[in-house]
């Protein structure tokens, strides 16, 4: 037992002794605890406070100084270790509120971070459920991984607020090693309905590959490829600004970069200085808009069920915001096209089949008077009869989409663009953006409805009104495209030619140069007309300014679905504007908007869009009055080109079991993995498309009667 000489002077009593005691062995605790998170060796230093109360019983003991030299008294070896030991009790003091703070913060941090991962999980959980309730989805599981790659969240979040091996972990967790492989041989197992309706043909019908392929892909369907190298360009060389999530990326992180690459020059239609955008090449340049969200993907697949591979099936990919003359004065692309299919008879002895979808149908269209034409790849009137075997048009827009007018006019695109990358569009860039973007696409203006009012209606009604009873709500007729009932302006209701010429007020100069040097829209009904304007680029994307193509021995298949909400017609409102003449627009947000006062009287009428038949983006008189009545009048198919009508009544499942609609669905994108459509296409390109026949399910020929077209 020390005794009291042995403290220091002016030492405290037992009691404070006793305190000392338990602070110093509460600190030294402490120190251990903080020091496990710090120290490399998760052990803390002992301190001499410590040290003091390790002899036997309660009280401090003597303790033994190693290397002190005799001369100096135990006393002040043991004042001088005491005086230190206080000393550093204060500085852990200190140290002890620091550490106390710490768990409190972690804490915070922790429960955002699992907070967030929680969302996330909860968020790929729920889709992972949707993908694996469709078999169809599950084979393109392993293409979120590489989506989860390619979008790197950690790069764009902060540090602390993921732990480093989440994503890991989530993109292992839904790679496909781990989910519905077999873990001995790493072989996914194929779901039922997957490379169908194919596999079933192959084996009930004997289809195998006879005619080469080209796939031909509508608007906004290529993906785009950065190749400029200057300023903002250079992180996103040779990587697509449209198309695959590097393009969500880009609206989202470094928009104004991103709308200076989607321009087009204002005063050529071409490339802006500096900047070099080109369409990708090869079958995925279109069989996926991003990952997972498939558009050519399945018709691929199916036909390499029948034997087809990249040496007989091709997808020409286009930059669809040049205008179609631009499109071989830039990239010579007609001209291309035209050297593939000669070579592919040359080496296989088989003539061509053209698969194409949406605005695909006018690219190919412009192409085979194109082809014919002497100011064009003059390959003579008998050229297209010798190569091309069939014209299968998905989903085709031979007379435009009244949406791209609304695009035009108002920078209101709806679902001019893909869904996927409407949501961006929508929340991130305002009218002004989408309508300067919108403007610059010469390529979007060969959409615009043709036509005019023989083909759309006019005040007095139009060909696809549908008359209500008088027990339900009001129907709007569709003759008047564009209304203004608002009570704000005096602009009167504007049929299809008004609306047009209304156009020609609302584009700038440039703009509307542009538009009146690549496009007609009227309508030719002469023989005189027809040859008068054979060799006139501007009539080649408008069927009924030009007439089919020598080629008797070719068939063209139209088969599209119906049965889907369309935009028709629409209400504008025009802001402080009572005369045409005012809504010319050198700059700003546009004058003209959609008026989305809701009209609950109206029956077909939804925040100022007038909607009709069609099938979701294009309207039943574009899809099918070219293929059931003109193409077979002798003035528009003078050759007697074999024209094949097929629709289908659009029957898509419930989103919670197909978010695609699944193979019954045959809207306007999803028609390319429609069931029957897809056995119609194998079924013409395996050679029997003379046992493809007309099948009507609309009333399409009730609507042909009342249009007064010769």
């Amino acid at each position: 037992m020390a005794k009291e000489a042995d403290t220091p002077q002016g030492g405290s009593s037992g009691s404070t002794r006793r305190r000392r005691k338990n602070r110093n062995n509460n600190n030294s605790q402490t120190n251990d605890n903080a020091a496990k998170g710090r120290a490399t060796d998760n052990k803390a230093p002992k301190s001499t406070a410590a040290a003091l109360a390790e002899s036997s019983g309660s009280e401090p003991s003597t303790p033994t100084v190693t290397g002190t030299p005799r001369s100096v008294s135990q006393v002040e070896v043991r004042s001088q270790e005491l005086a230190s030991a206080i000393l550093k009790t204060k500085i852990l003091d200190k140290e002890l509120d620091v550490i106390k703070a710490v768990p409190l913060a972690t804490g915070r941090v922790k429960r955002r971070r699992w907070f967030i991962a929680g969302l996330v999980f909860g968020g790929l959980a729920a889709l992972t459920g949707i993908l694996y309730a469709n078999p169809t989805k599950s084979v393109h599981i392993d293409r979120m991984h590489g989506m989860l790659g390619d979008f790197d969240i950690s790069s764009i979040l902060p540090d602390s607020l993921l732990p480093d091996d989440f994503i890991q972990d989530i993109t292992r967790l839904l790679s496909l090693d781990s989910i519905g492989a077999d873990s001995a041989t790493s072989t996914v197992n194929y779901s039922k309905g997957d490379f169908q309706p194919a596999l079933t043909l192959v084996g009930e019908e004997k289809l195998e590959k006879v005619h080469n392929v080209i796939l031909i892909p509508g608007i906004i369907s290529s993906g785009l490829e950065s190749w400029s190298t200057a300023n903002c360009s250079r992180p996103y060389f040779r990587q697509r600004l449209w198309g695959t999530s590097t393009m969500f990326k880009a609206i989202l992180l470094d928009k104004e970069c991103w709308v200076q690459h989607m321009m087009l020059d204002k005063k050529t239609g071409l490339d802006p200085p500096g900047i070099k955008l080109r369409a990708a090449k090869g079958l995925d340049a279109a069989d996926y808009f991003i990952t997972g969200y498939w558009i050519w993907g399945k018709a691929i697949e199916n036909l390499a069920v029948l034997g087809y591979d990249s040496n007989d099936m091709a997808l020409a990919a286009y930059d669809w915001r040049l205008s179609y003359h631009d499109l071989e004065r830039r990239d010579q692309y007609f001209s291309t096209l035209k050297s593939q299919i000669e070579v592919a008879l040359k080496s296989t002895g088989k003539k061509t089949v053209l698969v194409t979808h949406s605005m695909g149908s006018q690219v190919t269209q412009y192409f085979m008077k194109w082809v014919e034409s002497k100011n064009g790849g003059n390959g003579g009137n008998s050229w297209v009869n010798e190569h091309i075997e069939a014209l299968v048009n998905l989903a085709g827009t031979p007379l435009g989409v009244p949406k791209t007018l609304s695009s035009l006019l108002s920078g209101e695109q709806r679902e001019t663009v893909q869904p996927l990358a409407n949501y961006l569009l929508d929340h991130f860039m305002n009218r002004n953006e989408l309508a300067r973007v919108f403007r610059s696409w010469t390529g979007l203006m060969s959409l615009l409805p043709k036509g005019g009012n023989a083909v759309w209606g006019d005040l007095s009604g139009a060909p696809d009104d549908i008359s209500s009873d008088d027990t339900a709500p009001e129907m709007v007729s569709y003759g008047a495209q564009i209304r203004f009932d608002d009570g704000s302006s005096r602009l009167p209701n504007q049929t299809m030619d008004d609306a047009l010429e209304l156009l020609t007020r609302v584009l700038d100069k440039d703009a509307l140069r542009l538009l009146q040097r690549d496009y007609k829209y009227g309508v030719f009904r002469t023989q005189e007309e027809m040859d008068s304007h054979a060799d006139d680029h501007r009539v080649w994307t408008n069927p009924l300014q030009h007439q089919l193509p020598n080629a008797p021995n070719m068939t063209i298949f139209c088969l599209y679905g119906h049965g889907a909400t369309t935009e028709r017609a629409y209400y504008y409102t025009a802001d402080n504007t009572d005369s045409v003449d005012d809504l010319r627009e050198e700059a700003g947000t546009p004058a003209l908007r959609i008026d989305k006062r809701q009209r609950a009287h109206l029956e077909n009428v939804d925040i100022g869009i007038v909607h009709g038949e069609g099938d979701g983006t294009v309207p039943l008189l574009s899809l099918g009055y070219m293929c059931a009545s003109a193409w077979r009048k002798p003035l528009y198919n003078p050759h007697g080109v074999r024209v094949v009508t097929r629709e289908f009544v659009h029957n898509p499942l419930a989103a919670f079991k197909d978010i695609r609609g699944g193979a019954g669905a045959s809207d306007h994108i999803n028609i390319l993995g429609n069931y029957d459509v897809t056995a119609d296409m194998l079924r013409i390109v395996a050679g029997r498309g003379h046992t493809v026949e007309d099948q009507f399910t609309s009333d399409i020929l009730k609507y042909a009667e009342r249009i007064n077209i010769p």
